[in-house]
């Protein structure tokens, strides 16, 4: 883990022009001293974050421009989402297999 620096921000709007999604460009120094910048994946709507503020980052110290914020979300966010339609798709089928689902 290492501090980083929110250095800019990339805005995206959703399909409907309603909500505002803001991805952090974060700037870090690994403990080799290398400086690093990446994107993160995770966005947040409304204010989001602020240029300057300092945010922690996780990195992979043998290829550390794979960084990602050091958040609940960012960590385990896709993984939950992935488990949760795996969920549903395993209750659907067993409802089926199982008579629960007419045909």
């Amino acid at each position: 883990m290492a501090p980083g620096v929110v250095v800019a921000l990339r805005e995206e709007r959703d399909g409907m022009e309603t909500q505002r999604f803001r991805y952090p460009r974060v700037r870090f120094r690994t403990s080799a001293g290398r400086d690093i910048t990446f994107e993160s994946g995770m966005a947040r709507g409304g204010a989001g974050w602020r240029t300057g503020e300092v945010v922690s980052v996780r990195y992979r110290r043998d290829q550390p421009e794979i960084a990602e914020l050091d958040s609940f979300a960012s960590l385990w966010g896709p993984t939950l989402l992935f488990e949760l339609l795996a969920a549903v798709f395993v209750g659907l089928g067993a409802g089926l297999w199982f008579g629960f689902i007419p045909v």
